[in-house]
């Protein structure tokens, strides 16, 4: 009897190779979504905006929400983000430079021209701010800001503040272990979920589980290790909802709905809330859908009214991170895109997008329906982007 011939194409001696390319196959095919390899970036509805620029520390903004007040937004800006980003990195520090603080503005765009007016903290020191949401009380209708504070010389915060006329009364800042990289946060209006001085619980992302530089520049494409939690404003302790991302970034939602934008896999998630004040965990996510966008999803805003969510992302991540790497004066543009998810009906589509020349590093997007604006804003760019739709 002859033998057995070797050369069939299952041969145990090709196995690695079989099994290296069904896990490399998937990799890759995630990196040429999320980098945008082959997308092309062409302008898109761009033709009523107008880019508002103000004082000189009117820059990286990279978020903001939309106040119950008609034609008005609270937006983070933190002019030292051009040289120092701890999420992404970053350090051009030279020794003895002085560090202002970031701030928090109200900004009037139903105006002509817009309003800008920058918010006083207070005694606050090493106010270094990233994601923003504001908290209406449902019963006194108080109003508290929200904000993600990444402190230089201290650990990472959210930062509480109430909000008054011309000014924000420092109330509170929350740190934990398990606080560690936040950037995005989106609180509780349930009463149930209150601390005794009427604080709210919330949600917030932890874009990274790494602070080495190298480790936590390779995270985002191989370790799934960043993460969503719930802090109880009535123990003060977190727990997490979501585990086992890469790179999670925005939160927003209602009481009942949370989405979450997860960059290093081009998603945006969609799960149901659970409460249940009186057990342990006393909230829970189901996970209900999501939808891929291609490039990098950041910052989200949800229209729960409208039942539509508005994704902000960077459609060339390759081109931002050349954008943030380089020389300030010299610095090449990033491109800008908005995508709108339709609850409802599953749907999404690009409602703007800019090669960058107009405005770059879009982070965050919202559209003012009673005022029909389409805001946005950028980390590493002047002011926001305003249009008419």
């Amino acid at each position: 009897m002859p033998p057995q011939s070797s050369n069939y194409w299952f041969h145990y001696k090709y196995w690695g190779i079989i099994i290296l390319a069904a896990l490399a196959i998937p990799f890759i095919r995630n990196l040429i979504t999320l980098f945008g390899f082959f997308d092309e970036i062409n302008d898109f509805n761009i033709e009523s905006c107008e880019k508002i620029s103000g004082p000189q520390d009117f820059v990286n903004c990279e978020d903001f929400v939309l106040s119950d007040e008609p034609g008005i937004a609270y937006v983070t800006c933190d002019p030292i983000l051009t040289y120092y980003n701890k999420v992404m990195g970053t350090n051009r520090l030279t020794p003895g430079q002085p560090i202002e603080n970031g701030a928090v503005w109200r900004v009037r765009y139903d105006e002509t021209p817009v309003d800008l007016e920058k918010l006083e903290i207070g005694s606050l020191k090493d106010y270094h701010p990233l994601g923003i949401n504001l908290d209406i009380h449902p019963t006194t209708g108080k109003k508290t800001i929200l904000s993600v504070n990444m402190a230089h010389n201290h650990p990472p915060s959210i930062e509480l503040f109430i909000l008054q006329d011309d000014h924000l009364v420092h109330k509170h800042t929350i740190r934990h272990p398990g606080l560690y990289n936040p950037n995005s946060v989106h609180p509780l209006r349930d009463e149930r979920f209150r601390a005794e001085d009427g604080t709210p619980s919330f949600f917030f992302s932890n874009d990274h589980y790494f602070h080495i530089p190298l480790l936590k520049a390779i995270e985002p494409y191989f370790f799934p290790l960043s993460n969503v939690n719930f802090y109880d404003a009535r123990t003060g302790q977190i727990h997490k909802v979501v585990d086992n991302l890469l790179f999670a970034n925005g939160v927003a939602g209602t009481d009942d709905v949370l989405f979450v934008s997860e960059i290093g896999k081009s998603t945006v998630r969609q799960y149901k809330i659970n409460r249940q004040p009186d057990s342990f965990p006393s909230v829970y996510l189901d996970f209900v859908n999501e939808v891929k966008v291609g490039g990098a999803p950041d910052n989200l805003y949800y229209n729960a009214k409208e039942d539509i969510l508005m994704i902000a992302l960077h459609p060339k991540p390759l081109d931002f991170y050349k954008r943030i790497f380089a020389d300030p004066a010299e610095a090449p543009p990033s491109p800008s895109k908005v995508m709108v998810w339709n609850i409802g009906t599953g749907e999404t589509k690009v409602v703007l997008q800019d090669d960058g020349s107009l405005f770059s590093t879009s982070t965050s997007a919202a559209f003012d329906t009673n005022h029909s604006k389409l805001i946005v804003s950028g980390v590493h760019e002047e002011g926001l982007l305003i249009c008419d739709f």
